[in-house]
């Protein structure tokens, strides 16, 4: 028999809780989605490819790297569209990383990130965000990064805490991380809900890459549709990894569709992070319920018993995501306002 590499043989994989949560009602708080549907413009997108008598071919993908460029803000030749976020990280991941190879990943951070180290057979190093607010270890990275690593993983803002690095500190570890040969991977899966990028700083930094997501706040997560941004002979390299075909059309197609229809996303957005989220964190403080500071479209929160929590909200038909990676909090996805009315009126049941 075929023996599977011992570091694979080791790991377990990663199952979130996704079977059967959508199809049962629920009001979906747990996976940080969209939720509402996706952009009108999409659907008939996606309608048109199906009509188009086009499923049985191989894609072609035409000015996808332009448009996805232009909303980015930077040359086509500095994107590599991916088949999710999760999907850029991989291939980062196996671009610069071999077995015995150092990782550093601030920690807790995204699972698919430790995920694609140990598929590599890395050594993966946590330095712990930390105090009451759960404080990115700037002095600890920055120490790390004299152990030659291969790669930093900067998740920012960070899943799941909600936490920013500034940019000031990121382009003090980015110019630390050059001089020592360090590749770095920014996650920016919330950058517009936070509108924290560090894409003005790859021209500058050839250890660079960026990695972004369209399924959280274009509603594109069944498809998966995702990126990577870095100079351009990283981009080649990336090309050599990722395969012809690992886009497949309908995220080409909703890709297109939803950039260039980027004001409905916006519409959403602003309804989340400007009134939405404001009201959830208000409710938390009038009834004490401790929350971590978040520049993204969830709060983690800690309450007194959240097991109980999220057994009433869930009765409720309401779903939020325990953090095991952080021991006694919730997660709570932002949506609407009327999704944050339901959520607060469930809470307070519980209380």
């Amino acid at each position: 028999m075929a023996k599977v590499r011992e570091n694979i043989q080791k790991m377990t994989p990663y199952n979130p809780p996704l079977e059967g949560r959508a199809s049962k009602g629920y009001l979906l708080l747990d996976f940080n989605e969209m939720t509402v549907e996706t952009s009108p413009k999409v659907k008939l997108a996606l309608h048109a490819f199906v009509d188009s008598g086009r499923v049985q071919v191989y894609p072609e993908y035409g000015d996808l790297q332009k448009v996805v460029a232009e909303y980015a803000g930077c040359a086509p030749k500095e994107i590599l569209v991916t088949n999710g976020s999760d999907h850029a990280i991989d291939v980062i991941m196996r671009a610069f990383v071999e077995k015995g190879d150092r990782v550093v990943i601030p920690s807790p951070s995204f699972a698919m990130e430790y995920q694609a180290a140990l598929v590599q057979g890395a050594e993966i190093i946590k330095p712990e965000y930390h105090g009451p607010s759960l404080s990115f270890p700037l002095d600890e990275v920055l120490e790390l990064l004299d152990s030659s690593p291969k790669l930093l993983v900067l998740c920012n803002p960070n899943n799941p805490t909600g936490g920013d690095i500034s940019l000031e500190d990121v382009r003090r570890i980015l110019e630390k991380a050059k001089e020592k040969g360090v590749a770095v991977l920014h996650d920016e899966a919330y950058f517009e809900f936070s509108g924290i990028t560090a894409k003005d700083l790859v021209r500058e930094f050839d250890n660079l890459c960026i990695t972004r997501t369209l399924s959280k706040q274009f509603g594109l997560a069944s498809v998966r549709a995702g990126y990577v941004i870095s100079q351009a002979q990283n981009i080649q390299e990336f090309m050599k990894i990722r395969g012809p075909y690992d886009v497949n059309m309908f995220a080409a197609t909703a890709i297109r569709a939803a950039l260039l229809d980027a004001e409905y996303s916006r519409a959403y957005i602003a309804e989340v992070m400007q009134k939405a989220k404001p009201m959830l964190e208000g409710f938390f403080q009038k009834y004490n319920i401790p929350f971590y500071p978040s520049k993204a479209n969830f709060l983690l929160i800690r309450p007194d018993h959240p097991e109980k929590i999220l057994q009433i909200l869930q009765e409720q038909g309401i779903l939020v995501r325990p953090r095991q990676d952080v021991p006694g909090t919730l997660r709570i996805s932002v949506g609407t306002l009327q999704d944050a009315e339901r959520f607060m009126a469930a809470y307070s049941g519980a209380l």
